[in-house]
């Protein structure tokens, strides 16, 4: 017989460990750009999400809205106790991310603040992590592994894809989006559950990088910069809060992840294959090269903690681009 107990089994002890870099279009630098982050080590959630520009012809500032309702989304989550460990727990976690997003739905509504945005959240409660998107932002979460290249012996670092999302789109370009007009309903987002071990990688990110980078290039780029550290093991045992050697190469990935997207997306009108170009193309549209965009990413490493932080070593910081 199946046993949802056992499917839904959590492993104690795993946090992720977070860093996050959002480099705004050019022509948008000043204004901070369309898109909002965050990623709370306290509360192991994070979340992203791109304002829909279309707004900025009516004189509304999409970033605005896209970091305000991931600000109310995160006061949400810290207002509720979701503990770690159990299947209720983790159907709690489940419920807990459209519960919130809704939350900050109503709120947008009740003080009319005008906008739209896609929206993606997740948490990790215990070894399984929830994920619930609106739109065409992504994860992709990625398991390390080894390969080895016909006619060598030595085998090399290679991540393979444990999960990838997939887009939420009315037509091409045209993503599912929470937007505060006089149509209240509110659409649908994608739920799921994936059970993760310690070194994983999920990589949550708007569509400024999964539309210039392919998911081949994310893992060539994350075997590269982790290195042996992710091969090994060493860079995801310890005190999360301690770990100076992995906070630096997580945040040195984040960073080149999106100057390498940004970097495809100014080769507009070039041959150039990209994901943008070849999903234009499955829907009979002649586009090449890459799409100049706000790129922003989030990513949570899963490690094991197996010793308590120094009580001189402060909590780590909310990471966001909210304007508090």
């Amino acid at each position: 017989t199946w046993d949802s107990s056992q499917v839904y089994k959590t492993e104690p002890g795993l946090r992720l460990a977070f860093a996050a870099t959002a480099l705004p279009h050019p022509a948008k630098r000043s204004s901070g750009g369309e898109d909002g982050f965050f990623a709370c080590p306290e509360s192991q959630s994070f979340g992203v999400a791109d304002g829909i520009g279309g707004f900025a012809e009516n004189g509304v500032d999409p970033g605005h809205f896209a970091r305000l309702i991931l600000q109310w989304v995160h006061e949400e989550i810290r207002n509720l106790s979701v503990g770690a460990g159990g299947v209720e727990e983790v159907e709690e976690a489940h419920i807990e991310l459209r519960e919130v997003l809704r939350a900050a739905v109503e709120r947008i509504f009740r003080e009319w603040v005008p906008g739209g945005s896609t929206a993606l959240l997740g948490r990790l409660t215990g070894s399984m992590l929830t994920v619930a998107n609106l739109g065409d932002s992504g994860v992709l979460v990625l398991r390390p592994a080894l390969r080895t290249k016909p006619g060598s012996p030595h085998p090399f670092l290679h991540p393979r894809v444990l999960f990838r999302s997939s887009d939420q789109t009315h037509f091409f370009n045209c993503p599912y989006q929470l937007a505060c007009t006089g149509r209240k309903a509110v659409e649908e987002p994608d739920l799921v559950r994936v059970s993760v071990r310690m070194g994983d990688l999920v990589i949550a990110a708007s569509d400024g990088v999964f539309d210039n980078l392919f998911d081949h290039e994310l893992q060539e780029l994350a075997g590269r910069v982790l290195g042996d550290g992710w091969r090994d093991g060493g860079a995801f045992r310890g005190s999360t809060s301690g770990n100076k050697t992995l906070n630096f190469a997580l945040q040195s990935l984040a960073d080149e992840i999106v100057r390498a997207a940004q970097v495809v997306g100014e080769e507009e009108e070039v041959p150039v294959l990209t994901p943008f170009a070849e999903s234009a193309a499955a829907e009979g549209l002649n586009f090449r090269g890459g799409k100049l965009d706000d790129t922003t990413v989030v990513l949570g490493l899963v490690s094991r903690i197996t010793e308590p932080a120094p009580a001189e070593v402060p909590a780590l910081p909310l990471l966001h681009n909210f304007r508090l």
